[in-house]
């Protein structure tokens, strides 16, 4: 065979078929060809049979994909109704940070002041109930402090809880309470008038509380001498308003006015006052 075709070599014992043909001499002998007419029938029948298995691989690919969605579909309702059942769960896991973010971090035993009028409650976070309120420059115990920045307090004997930035450790330069200590907030909200710094609350502090406490109906009886800064008489105090006797603003203003024409600053009259008993 030669090319799909029968190759007969001349000189050898055999017979040519009918349709051999001559096609080429190679040296003394000539080589001829025979062209057979093969039935093409069993051709087409391989080729239907290549397309049916195609068809049925396509089929089994198409079910496969198709079963492969339905299960897909599945899983998601399945996850669907799962979350539900998972919401304990995720309430644990919120309830489990919320307590973290509480956590006492630092065991505390120092002496703190507020800094603001603010609300204690009964755990370290604004949802707690609030269980009352502390005025500005409350003096308290601290005990510990929390991750989220809360201060772990006592009050009436009682731990409570209050947002640390609301609370200092530097003593306030105002600890009363009550009328009292709104003349001194009234005197320290002034001092920048005489070009004094805050500090110079201090000796103030300490100068009115000896002479009359602070209180503006203060009187001697053997002097005359009257009001928070004890003027005397106590009518010089006019100059300052008509309700010098018994405003006590009026009688700061004067008093810090005569302090600083006579000893310039309060720590000065405080140091005469220390060293003489009087200013």
């Amino acid at each position: 065979m030669y090319n799909g075709c029968t190759m007969i070599i001349i000189g050898q014992p055999f017979i040519v078929p009918e349709k051999t043909f001559e096609t080429s001499t190679v040296g003394d002998q000539i080589l001829h060809f025979t062209a057979e007419k093969k039935d093409r029938r069993w051709l087409y029948v391989l080729i239907a049979i290549e397309l049916v298995l195609m068809a049925m691989a396509l089929c089994a690919i198409l079910l496969i994909s198709w079963n492969h969605i339905r299960e897909n579909r599945a899983e998601s309702a399945s996850a669907s109704i799962a979350a539900f059942d998972t919401a304990p769960v995720s309430a644990n896991i919120g309830s489990s940070l919320k307590a973290a973010r509480e956590r006492i971090t630092e065991e505390r035993d120092d002496t703190v002041w507020t800094t603001d009028t603010v609300n204690y409650r009964i755990g370290p976070d604004k949802s707690y109930e609030s269980a009352g309120t502390l005025n500005i420059y409350t003096e308290l115990k601290r005990t510990g402090t929390t991750y989220n920045k809360w201060s772990r307090v006592i009050v009436n004997e009682e731990e409570y809880f209050v947002i640390s930035k609301y609370l200092t450790d530097e003593p306030p330069l105002i600890t009363a309470s009550g009328q009292k200590g709104e003349y001194q907030k009234y005197a320290l909200s002034i001092l920048g008038n005489y070009g004094w710094a805050d500090s110079e609350i201090i000796p103030l502090i300490k100068l009115w509380d000896r002479e009359s406490g602070w209180n503006p109906n203060s009187h001697n009886r053997s002097s005359g001498a009257h009001g928070i800064p004890q003027a005397l008489p106590a009518s010089k105090m006019a100059s300052e308003g008509s309700d010098y006797y018994t405003n006590g603003n009026t009688q700061i203003r004067w008093g810090l006015g005569y302090i600083a024409r006579r000893y310039g600053s309060p720590s000065a009259a405080w140091a005469h006052f220390s060293s003489s008993g009087w200013y």
